[in-house]
């Protein structure tokens, strides 16, 4: 479970800035906690604020700092030009930085990183199990220069404290790499070693992000994993979009993909090459994923989703045909399997193209889960969820921008509120802040 992210000098972020999902004192909701004995962990974040606030940024900042976890600085997909804080003349000479302190096997630890962008060299890295009375240091690095800690310099293990040091040392050349990274990719089946390898994993599979532009990525699996259809035909039905069954439509191959000689073309050698059972297409629109397969009488076929809204009309439906709040849906039922598990998953904008009801009865479910370590951490401008009957004071948080565009981010829990008190409408008033600002036109001078 995450317990804190702190980002500084990224994106809108210029100074250090704490999302913290400790748990405060209040007593409601006691479910949205999970209670580790010495802390709570809250098992959820709802984030507000207006455009351009830095409510994104926030989900970028944990995005950015997860791909660099998992790809490391040389990678193409990793982009670090301008991406600190620009509306200053001197961000671009001081290190970001990201930390991240979680729970994984019931031990809590720090982990992060602080980077010169522009240069993408790591000029810190460390590693920390904490929650005990002193944190003990697993490694801790400056440039490229490593100290572990006891647990990795185990001198009565040799093995350990040999290929350990080795990399240590080798990395004194690798400023773009990450020494947590560069020794979990190496898998070294040694226990000492384990806890590394285990956080790495729990970056890698266990940090969901869902953008608003994260298409449909529910629906390659559709009609592949019986348990997620199962899952999509039980609350498609009880989210009342219409739909009452999910079908297959099969389509010849050749026609689906005359227009694409070099993709059929790559498919056609690749089922020649290997036993392939099926091969999974997104089509360009991105509104409808292709299963690619051979039937009974070795032909390829293309099969894709089909939708029925009535049992007794012969029609089958496209997902290009649904309302655009559907297709969301398609992004969000997938997670409800991770809801019972433990999974922190981030959403951003996610009331996009939702019902206010519908997005509430979201959160409802998620909340249902009893014995779950999932979180649940959301940006949204769907207000009527601001309501101390759903939500936790401690789970509701603001983004807001200051004077000279920095985004800042605080918690309601920061004002005195009453338990009874009516959240939303405060909100809108502008009791907390974290709302637009509108000009009228008599303050705008346009030129003529």
């Amino acid at each position: 479970m995450l317990k804190r992210f702190t980002v500084e000098n990224f994106s809108s972020y210029q100074d250090k800035n704490c999302l913290d999902l400790t748990a405060g004192r209040t007593e409601l909701h006691p479910s949205h906690v999970v209670d580790f004995k010495k802390v709570k962990i809250l098992k959820s974040a709802i984030v507000y604020g207006a455009n351009a606030s830095g409510k994104s940024n926030l989900i970028k900042a944990i995005d950015y700092a997860k791909s660099i976890i998992i790809k490391n600085l040389d990678s193409k997909d990793i982009d670090t030009h301008q991406k600190y804080f620009r509306l200053n003349n001197f961000s671009a000479n001081q290190p970001t930085s990201f930390e991240f302190e979680f729970e994984l096997n019931d031990k809590f630890f720090s982990y992060g990183f602080s980077i010169m962008l522009e240069e993408a060299k790591i000029t810190e890295e460390w590693l920390f199990e904490i929650g005990k009375s002193t944190p003990e240091k697993i490694f801790e690095r400056k440039n490229n220069d490593i100290e572990l800690g006891k647990t990795l310099k185990n001198k009565n293990i040799k093995e350990l404290k040999n290929i350990i040091e080795t990399y240590a040392y080798g990395m004194k050349n690798q400023s773009h790499k990450l020494f947590l990274s560069e020794i979990s990719n190496k898998q070294l089946d040694i226990k000492d070693v384990k806890i590394l390898n285990d956080i790495f994993k729990w970056f890698d599979e266990k940090l969901i992000l869902v953008y608003p532009n994260s298409q449909f990525a529910g629906i390659s699996l559709i009609g592949n994993n019986t348990n997620l259809d199962t899952v999509f035909k039980k609350y498609l039905y009880e989210f009342d979009t219409g739909i009452i069954d999910i079908a297959s439509i099969e389509e010849d191959f050749e026609k689906v993909l005359k227009n694409d000689s070099k993709i059929k073309k790559d498919i056609t050698n690749d089922f020649l090459k290997k036993e392939t059972k099926n091969i999974i297409l997104l089509d360009k629109d991105k509104e409808i994923a292709l299963t690619i397969y051979k039937n009974e009488k070795n032909e390829l076929k293309v099969r894709k989703l089909g939708l029925i809204h009535n049992i007794e009309i012969d029609d089958i439906f496209e997902l290009k045909d649904e309302s655009d709040g559907t297709k969301r849906l398609f992004d969000l039922i997938p997670l409800i399997e991770h809801f019972s598990e433990d999974f922190t998953i981030l959403i951003d904008e996610f009331d996009r193209s939702l019902h206010p009801k519908l997005a509430r009865k979201f959160l409802e479910l998620f909340y249902k889960i009893e014995n779950s370590k999932s979180q649940l951490i959301v940006t949204t401008h769907e207000s009527s969820l601001l309501d101390l009957d759903l939500l936790r004071r401690d789970e509701i948080w603001f983004a807001e921008k200051n004077k000279h565009g920095a985004s800042k981010l605080f918690t309601l829990n920061q004002f005195k509120v009453r338990y009874d008190s009516k959240i939303e409408k405060a909100y809108l008033l502008g009791r907390y802040g974290a709302i637009p600002i509108f000009k009228t036109f008599d303050e705008i001078e346009l030129d003529n």
